[in-house]
This record gives C-alpha cells, structure tokens and sequence, in this order.
C-alpha cells in the first residue's frame, strides 16, 4: 500500500513541475478533489460573459498566462500552452514592450488583453517568482541577474529548458527535489486543485521532449499576424508559434 501510494505521489512531482505549479502534494488517495496544493491568486480572472468559451473536448488545449515574478512585482509575462491532444508544449514569451504587458499588476486586466489578442481562453493563471528558476540544477541564469533583467529568463530559453528538465527526469529523488525547490515560489487560480491536476497528469505525462518549444512573440502584432495567432490557438497551425512570426 506504501509503494502504490509513492508511485502516485511521484507521478503527481512529473505532472506538477510539468505543468508550472511546483505544489506540495500528498497521497492523491487521501485528500479530496478541492484541495488547494499552492497559494490562491484572488480574483485573476475578468467578466465571464466577455470571455472566449473553454474547450469541450476531453483533451483539449489547456492555456496558462503565467507572470513571472520579482521582489513580489509581475515582471515577465509567458503563456504555456499544452495543444490539442496534450502531445505538444508551447512557451509564447511576450517582450516587456509589448501591449499588453504595460500593466502586469492588474492581473483580471492583462488576462482580458491577452485573450481578446489571442482569441483562446486563458484557463489557468500562474505567478511564479522568478528566484525559484536560478536555483534549479543547471539553470542558466542567476537570482542577481533575474533582479536586474527578467526578461534573461525569455531570451535564454530558460522556461522550456526548466520543462524539458522535469520531463527527461525519471529519478525520484531528483523529482522530489525539483518540486521542493519550486513549491513556495507559485501561486496559481482557485481552479487549480487537486482534481484538476490529477486529470491533467493523466493526458501529458507522455509528452516528448522533443515537443517543448518556445518563441518570443512581437511588441505589436500586424492584422495578419493576430489572425495567424488566433488560428494557431484555434486549430494549433502551424504546429509551432516560431513559424508564425
């Protein structure tokens, strides 16, 4: 019973750091499907009625806008985008100078911003301190650094090699040790529990990766590309956001 109730609990250390929260977890068994694993972000989300709807489909893409914080100020904006068919990650980096970056501190607004941009759901919102980063194994930027230019983290593809790490690792103390290290540094949306990220562990934990990329998105977006973005969130063409820009 202790070894099933290790190799859940293992699975759910993959799944967490996959999928950007980094929480304390125990035996799924035990805890019920509303428990909150990671601090509640009050209030992330605009009016509903001004919102794209969610995907209907079983494994549909799933969007986070995360804010990548420093000293407790939102300073870099990403979001992370598990495709359709939960095969693919996509990190989509917005520059400091873009739109709609200019007020990170108004979350429920930035959100709003980015979807009526995209024209996709924002379905789960991250704050994820940026120390946390510089003080994995291998990472290539330091805390120093992060203080002064967190936008490092965009330009040396820091996000998605932290996702490529988590996914190539198989050794549990190292696990363990990932997500450790990451707990206390995210907090996430009230819909975030247990439940959910039980049903999302069970549709990415075999996600290549060779599929984890990333791109850095424009300050301005033309006509042509908005509508090119809003098809690769709509139809997820081409397969990768690099292409588009």
């Amino acid at each position: 019973m202790a070894a099933t109730s290790r190799r859940k609990t293992l699975w759910v250390w993959v799944v967490v750091v996959t999928l950007f929260v980094g929480a304390v977890w125990v035996a799924v068994s035990t805890i019920h499907s509303s428990f909150q694993p990671l601090s509640v972000i009050k209030e992330p989300f605009p009016d509903e009625a001004n919102r794209p709807e969610a995907s209907e489909h079983d494994r549909g893409a799933v969007n986070f806008l995360v804010f990548g914080q420093v000293e407790s100020d939102n300073k870099t904006l990403s979001i992370f985008h598990l495709a359709q068919g939960r095969r693919r990650v996509e990190v989509l980096n917005f520059p400091a100078g873009a739109t709609v970056a200019a007020t990170l501190d108004d979350v429920a607004d930035t959100v709003a911003k980015v979807e009526e941009l995209t024209g996709a759901r924002m379905d789960h919102v991250l704050q994820w301190d940026l120390a946390s980063v510089a003080e994995l194994d291998g990472a290539q930027v330091s805390s120093d650094t992060l203080v002064t230019d967190p936008e490092a983290l965009q330009r040396e593809d820091v996000w998605a090699s932290v996702l490529t790490s988590a996914l190539d690792t198989r050794d549990p103390a190292q696990l363990q040790a990932i997500a450790d290290t990451l707990t206390p540094y995210i907090a996430a949306d009230r819909g975030l529990n247990t439940g959910r990220i039980t049903e999302l562990a069970r549709s990415v934990r075999h996600v290549p990766t060779e599929n984890i990329s990333s791109c850095t998105l424009p300050e301005e977006f033309s006509t042509s590309q908005q509508a090119d973005l809003a098809e690769y969130f709509a139809s997820g063409q081409p397969a990768r956001c690099a292409e588009i820009f």
